[in-house]
């Protein structure tokens, strides 16, 4: 097969393998990495792990096929949606395993292991069906991991994009408390009813914003020292 049909047959696999490119070629293995080899090294392709390789350039294509299963979550399922204006500097992954991260064209694709692997479908995106959280998971697992900035999960929260019925049946199906505090507070700043939520609290303080210092009120409805403030 020619390079230009090659690569015309590889565009249509988010993510192929070296037993892919064998099917394609109907060669053995050996014969195989060698074009591979060479495909690399002409940039026709590009290794996104060992044995992984892509054709794409945008990672959101492939991110979630990776590993399976998988799905796209947290501070780029915010961005993806547009309930954050600031762009992550990585592709962020939730998967039901540990995993390390991996460097592709510059950009970082994280892996978080997450107990809570539910609140994903797949969507369409550029030519390919991928995995992705639903806003409202998307915000919880952030919630989860704290691995997103508590700004970005508060504007989110802000943007009156969600179904905040939905968020708080799935706040109460997560379980967590923590969780549940933050939302409730944020919900209620923003003019939201969040009142379902105050039956799943303890009486144990904690930050609200996890990340900055240990100052600020204590909010006795929500069990929140209050060390953070909305943008003006």
């Amino acid at each position: 097969m020619k390079t230009i049909a090659l690569s015309g047959a590889l565009r249509k696999y988010p993510l192929f393998t070296i037993n892919d490119l064998a099917r394609l070629l109907r060669k053995d293995e050996k014969y195989v990495k060698v074009v591979a080899y060479r495909l690399m090294k002409d940039g026709i392709i590009k290794q996104v792990e060992r044995g992984k390789y892509t054709i794409h350039d945008d990672a959101i294509e492939f991110a979630s096929y990776i590993a399976v299963p998988s799905y796209i979550s947290f501070w780029t399922a915010l961005k993806f949606y547009g309930l954050t204006e600031q762009l992550p500097e990585q592709v962020m992954i939730a998967i039901p395993r540990s995993k390390k991260s991996i460097m592709f064209n510059g950009i970082i694709i994280s892996f978080t292991n997450l107990k809570q692997f539910w609140g994903y479908s797949k969507i369409r995106y550029g030519a390919f069906d991928i995995m992705m959280a639903e806003k409202e998971k998307a915000i919880i697992d952030c919630l989860l991991a704290k691995n997103t900035p508590f700004d970005e999960v508060a504007k989110a929260i802000e943007s009156d994009e969600l179904d905040y019925n939905k968020l708080i049946a799935y706040t109460k199906r997560a379980g967590n408390t923590s969780a549940a505090k933050r939302i409730g507070y944020l919900m209620e700043t923003y003019g939201k009813d969040s009142s379902e939520l105050l039956e799943m609290l303890d009486f144990n303080y904690i930050r609200l914003n996890w990340s900055a210092r240990i100052s600020g009120q204590k909010n006795k409805k929500w069990k929140l020292i209050v060390n953070w403030r909305p943008e003006v």
